[in-house]
């Protein structure tokens, strides 16, 4: 009953940093205006920017216990002006757990501008005498580089509200999220960003990236209501990259993630 109420509260926007791959991690989910293969799980316009295939995988251990892991795969394809992308999530153990599975779509609408949609098929399980529920859900996001140092991005996530059950009504929340990043040079990237979900107050998130070396990453961000903490670091290795991180919630402690990203012939 204890991990099944830890498991409740964990999913709640602002308790958890519900951020897959550690570089997003790190810089406290603020990611909207970031460009890889991560995109798919968080604003699939950035998936166009990638000029090769890109695949990732990642494990998250929230608040140091097993039956709150979140796991999942990542992976991109380019196409002329446009990008496919799958991603597949699952959080929970036997008794209590989640998984979303989608496919996206992207396009440069021009050079400054792109836009993604992304499909996804969501289930959930609880318990072995309560069966599972599944559903499907939509999410859509733009891109805008304003100019070489300053880009703009929102986010739309389940906007048809998603029923889980017919008891009372029980559905999953939408949730608006508004971005922006400020690059001061080649190295140091600053992001923040505003989420707004369906049933409960905003939150504000906001992270930095600074690269003091090549192929090495120091990253740190912040999370509001309540206040969340988190770090990390990434090093490239040829084509892969190893991220982890860590994030660090006043009450419930730590949340250690890492992933492994394949970034293909991208600098």
């Amino acid at each position: 009953m204890i991990v099944g109420f830890l498991a409740v509260l964990a999913t709640k926007p602002g308790l958890a940093q519900n951020a897959p791959g550690a570089r997003a991690s790190g810089m406290g989910g603020a990611y909207l205006v970031m460009h890889d293969v991560w995109s798919a799980v968080h604003n699939q316009a950035g998936i166009v920017y990638s000029e090769s295939p890109q695949a990732g995988v990642f494990y998250e251990n929230r608040f140091g216990m097993k039956e709150l892991s979140d796991k999942g795969i990542v992976a991109s394809v380019p196409f002329r002006k446009s990008a496919f992308a799958i991603s597949y999530r699952s959080f929970g153990y036997s008794g209590y757990s989640l998984s979303r599975a989608g496919l996206a779509y992207a396009m440069k609408l021009s050079d400054k501008f792109s836009a993604g949609i992304q499909l996804n098929y969501l289930s959930t399980r609880l318990g072995e005498n309560y069966g599972t529920n599944s559903g499907l859900s939509a999410e859509a996001g733009f891109l805008y580089k304003m100019n070489e140092k300053i880009s703009l991005a929102a986010h739309l996530y389940n906007p048809n509200r998603t029923k889980l059950s017919d008891y009372n009504d029980e559905r999953i929340p939408s949730k608006m999220r508004f971005g922006a990043g400020y690059r001061f040079s080649e190295k140091v990237i600053l992001t923040g960003e505003v989420q707004k979900p369906s049933d409960s107050k905003a939150t504000v998130r906001a992270g930095i990236e600074y690269v003091p070396v090549k192929n090495l990453s120091l990253r740190a961000g912040f999370a509001s209501d309540p206040s969340q903490y988190a770090f990390g670091f990434g090093y490239r290795i040829n084509a892969f990259q190893i991220d982890a991180a860590t994030g660090y919630h006043l009450v419930l402690g730590f949340t250690p993630q890492i992933s492994l990203t394949f970034l293909g012939k991208d600098v």
